[in-house]
């Protein structure tokens, strides 16, 4: 067996404040033994499943650029030793623009991280200020002239969209600084207000106001076409890249393929099971998956749908028959049929046309009725 796996790094400098991620400022001082747990979980699980390398690794969080030098070595040496990177192999680090240090940047090149990933956000200083992040554009700017120095040149960016008081002009001039650094990958997702979170909190007390559905719909669409336009293929709802950088890594959480996540509040799926660990304390004790469930039939194929959809090649019709049967090709498209303005089936596909990527969630639900009668 040879997954994509992934490690999550729960550290980080500070909380956002849109963030509800597993992600802890002030306990970096535990990232040695962190570590450790980390390797002794992936042992496990390559006697368990018998794996024999990795498709693809990414390293998330948090934020991982804070790890020091020869803790990177240390894990991703471990990991490369248990599961050797396959030929082509993507090896992605994600980094926080404004904790990048060119000596970090030059250990992870030669241990093989191939793949950059940045948490640039926005161009704009108020914005950045009220997702409380510590760097300015100008620290991302000199993260991408110090990565391409250390030898990456497969570097993505993500930013934030449908932000309170973010405007078109916003987002262009956004996305037009970042494909002028030479880029070759770019992730724009819309804001979710996460329960609990101090941007949820101010939102909640009218201190600022999220944009309305129709402003929603035009800053999308405004960062659609300000991507393609510069020839950037859109290949998923919210990421773009030039031909040939779309995110391996990503791609097999979205067709379904087999991925083990290492590390606190870490997901897997794997052999039909999905499986999380614990929070990071829990997980610092030795404990892993305490969730656990086996996906039926019927489940499989509404994750198939789900995740497919936001593809823009759209769900493989072929794969379907073959996985569950040609009973439930017949009722996507019979569903889809109702919907021509949002759906196209283009044999062996059934995609969302841009309008229908839109409200992607809602014409999942269409598809899939009556799908498991």
């Amino acid at each position: 067996m040879i997954p994509a796996v992934y490690v999550h790094i729960p550290f980080c400098a500070k909380k956002c404040s849109y963030c509800d991620f597993v992600s802890f400022p002030g306990r970096l001082g535990e990232a040695d033994e962190y570590i450790s747990r980390v390797l002794d979980e992936a042992k496990a699980r390559k006697a368990e499943y018998g794996i024999d390398g990795m498709y693809s690794l990414y390293l998330g969080g948090g934020t991982p650029s804070l790890l020091g030098a020869d803790q990177l070595k240390r894990l991703a040496g471990g990991l490369f030793a248990l599961f050797p990177p396959q030929p082509g192999a993507e090896i992605t680090l994600e980094a926080n623009p404004g904790t990048l240090k060119p000596g970090f940047l030059q250990t992870a090149r030669e241990l093989g991280f191939n793949r950059l990933s940045l948490g640039v956000q926005a161009k704009q200083d108020r914005l950045l200020e009220l997702l409380g992040r510590i760097h300015r554009f100008g620290d991302a700017v000199e993260a991408v002239k110090l990565a391409r120095e250390a030898g990456f040149e497969n570097i993505s960016c993500d930013v934030m969209n449908e932000l309170p008081g973010q405007t078109e002009a916003d987002i262009t001039e956004t996305l037009t600084a970042i494909m002028t650094l030479g880029v070759k990958h770019i992730s724009c997702y819309g804001l979710i207000l996460e329960e609990g979170t101090p941007l949820e909190r101010r939102a909640k007390a009218g201190e600022v106001s999220l944009p309305d559905e129709e402003t929603v719909r035009k800053l999308n669409l405004c960062a659609a076409d300000a991507l393609e336009e510069a020839g950037f293929m859109r290949y998923e709802i919210s990421n773009y890249s030039l031909p040939g950088y779309e995110s391996r890594h990503n791609l097999v959480y979205w067709t379904g393929g087999d991925y083990l996540g290492l590390g606190c509040a870490a997901h897997s799926y794997m052999r039909g099971e999905r499986f999380c660990n614990p929070d990071l304390d829990g997980y610092m004790l030795g404990k892993t998956r305490t969730e656990r469930s086996l996906v039926t039939p019927a489940g499989k194929l509404e994750e198939a749908v789900m995740l497919e959809t936001r593809l823009t090649r759209g769900i493989d019709l072929e794969r379907i028959e073959r996985r569950f049967g040609k009973s439930a090709v017949e009722t996507l498209c019979k569903n889809a049929g109702k919907y021509p303005d949002l759906t196209k089936i283009e044999p062996p596909y059934l995609r969302l046309s841009k309008n229908g990527l839109m409200v992607q969630n809602a014409i999942v639900l269409e598809l899939l009725n009556g799908i498991n009668d």
